[in-house]
């Protein structure tokens, strides 16, 4: 397995902060291939800035491979290339098999951008 995965160093990631068995915080820049026909970061782009947060967290805390389940995305305000979209995800609880994950973006001017849940299977191997 590797970590963090190539998706986590392809999209740019920076970790700003990692609060143990908390919280995380990662940064994205979003980059002009990344945009849709109206010249805002895509869905699906934006949803990635999301799992490349909860993922590593999701390691970072249980040490062993999760799988997301589902995922729920809500877009509040377009991003636009060249800034910066700041992720960060917490645990809204735990079970010895499920994670539930809360998070939230926001842009370089601190306005929310959007808020996903996510539900991580721990894969027992």
């Amino acid at each position: 397995m590797k970590a963090p995965p190539p998706c986590f160093i392809a999209s740019g990631a920076k970790i700003i902060s990692h609060e143990p068995n908390r919280s995380l915080t990662v940064s994205f820049t979003v980059r002009a291939d990344q945009t849709n026909p109206v010249g805002s970061l895509q869905g699906g782009i934006f949803t990635s800035f999301f799992d490349d947060t909860f993922g590593p967290l999701a390691f970072r805390t249980t040490r062993k491979p999760c799988v997301s389940i589902d995922m729920t995305v809500n877009f509040i305000r377009q991003a636009r290339p060249g800034e910066a979209v700041v992720v960060r995800a917490e645990f809204k609880s735990r079970s010895r098999t499920l994670l539930q994950l809360y998070g939230e973006a926001y842009n370089g001017r601190n306005k929310l951008v959007a808020t996903a849940t996510s539900t991580m299977m721990i894969h027992e191997s």
